[in-house]
């Protein structure tokens, strides 16, 4: 340990590193579904493995705590700091490595499975590895849950001290509106069908059109084709997806303009807090509502 040495600046030194090792293992997920080789799936889990099991060691390292215990935060972005490494210190202690490399292997080989069950519509052949992913996921949440509730120890990873008691409620409350909007939506006339062959070029063109339009910067992003469109990334590197379809070139647009919604929420972060627990989204909620946002009011408003 070096003298006189801030304690919160070794800290957010090392946990830049770590947040660097995670951006890498989303560029292998991000590869995987976009441009990685049919035949190297099983060589890609066990590098997803191997980088997963870097990844947990450092999170566990005891010097996290011996930081956390002597740091001292100067203001509220420091506090933030804080909270956020211990929160996440806290639940990586409590799942093992062995566990952490295992579901980050079998998701991998899940992805490459369910994208060929997915192109010959035949689920039975993703089943399977679908039954390992759920055994593995419950046994995190029973290592996180602490005698909890399994779902809400594993909703706390997508949206941060909510529960799924209170999401229940918060569906109940919309529901009767939202069962009043179907109806009115399926009684009305049905609009009119855009028909014929729309060439795939000419939709990824006009998609990066849009792209761009929406506020999205390619110098630190570009778009790609997957098979479920997703977007990958933080700070001076988000990446987009899309998809085509020859018969609806709407499928691509508002598949772009979704994910475009949760890129530039990303960009649009302070570069202040690049590779640090401040510098990516929140919440699935609070990103979610911003890719609806740029889709839905925006990009299916009347104005639009």
């Amino acid at each position: 340990m070096i003298a006189n040495s801030n304690p919160y600046d070794e800290l957010m030194a090392f946990q830049r590193d770590t947040e660097a090792l995670e951006e890498v293992a989303g560029r292998l997920g991000w590869d995987q579904e976009t441009m990685m080789p049919e035949g190297a799936t099983d060589q890609r889990a066990a590098e997803r493995a191997a980088i997963s099991k870097v990844i947990h060691a450092r999170n566990t390292d005891p010097q996290i705590s011996d930081w956390l215990a002597r740091a001292e935060p100067q203001d509220d972005v420091a506090a933030a700091n804080l909270r956020l490494i211990r929160r996440n210190h806290d639940k990586m202690m409590k799942v093992p490595a062995r566990l952490a490399a295992e579901i980050a292997s079998t998701t991998s080989k899940a992805q490459s499975i369910w994208a060929a069950a997915r192109q010959a519509e035949d689920v039975s052949a993703f089943l399977p590895v679908l039954e390992n992913v759920v055994a593995l996921r419950k046994e995190e949440a029973a290592a996180l849950a602490d005698g909890g509730d399994l779902y809400d120890a594993l909703l706390d990873g997508y949206e941060p001290n909510t529960s799924g008691a209170r999401i229940a409620d918060m569906f109940a409350s919309m529901r009767p509106r939202l069962v009043a909007l179907r109806e009115a939506v399926l009684s009305a006339k049905a609009p009119m069908i855009l028909s014929g062959h729309f060439d795939e070029t000419m939709q990824l063109q006009l998609s990066a059109e849009l792209a761009q339009a929406f506020g999205y910067n390619l110098d630190n992003g570009r778009i790609d084709k997957a098979v479920h469109p997703f977007s990958s990334g933080s700070g001076q590197d988000v990446r987009i997806t899309t998809r085509t379809n020859p018969a609806d070139p709407f499928n691509c647009f508002y598949s772009t303009i979704h994910e475009v919604g949760h890129a530039t929420y990303e960009q649009g972060i302070d570069d202040a807090h690049f590779l640090t627990p401040l510098g990516r989204g929140v919440s699935l909620g609070v990103h979610e509502s911003q890719s609806r946002i740029y889709e839905n009011q925006l990009g299916r408003s009347r104005a639009f």
